[in-house]
């Protein structure tokens, strides 16, 4: 065997080594080892420090914010002003918010206000939340396929059209 292929072959069983220390459960993990201490950045560095959870299925699924305004008789789809890269980060970090329950209706509230402010002629605002389900291995073997599912839908409308309808009522 060359040497340059025994030299490549010690450094993955190496790193394959350290990787699998760095993956092992905290109960067999010597905190006060000196040794540890260097393998520490090593396991994050490769990922191995957190055994590799940002794999399904500990990644949660994408959220989306969808937001359209009732203009008469028209529902008219509003989308944020997206100018660069760093305002579709920000646009997308705002988002992912409604992922957290207590988030969801001031998010949702604040898209409503962004659209009914966007459009004079809007009275009504609809926000609706997606999630992108993606199936197990054994439903994708059923046909299965990825895709986005209504998770739920949120109203609401302004001051003057609030008064209009609670008069309607009375």
């Amino acid at each position: 065997m060359p040497a340059k292929h025994r030299i490549l072959c010690a450094f993955w069983a190496i790193h394959l080594t350290l990787c699998i220390l760095c993956a092992l459960p905290e109960k067999y993990q010597p905190a006060s080892n000196r040794a540890w201490r260097f393998l520490t950045p090593y396991g994050v560095y490769t990922g191995a420090a957190n055994r590799y959870g940002f794999f399904a299925p500990n990644v949660p699924s994408a959220r989306r914010v969808r937001v359209r305004v009732l203009c008469g008789e028209e529902w008219i789809p509003v989308e944020p002003p997206v100018k660069s890269n760093e305002s579709r980060l920000r646009v997308l970090t705002v988002s992912s918010l409604v992922m957290h329950k207590e988030m969801e209706e001031t998010v949702a509230a604040s898209w409503a206000a962004f659209a009914l402010n966007s459009l004079p002629c809007a009275k009504t605002a609809l926000v609706e939340m997606d999630y992108y389900g993606i199936p197990t291995m054994a439903e994708y073997r059923r046909g299965e396929r990825p895709g986005w599912s209504l998770l739920h839908v949120l109203a609401f409308m302004t001051k003057e059209e609030l008064k209009s309808v609670e008069e309607s009522r009375q």
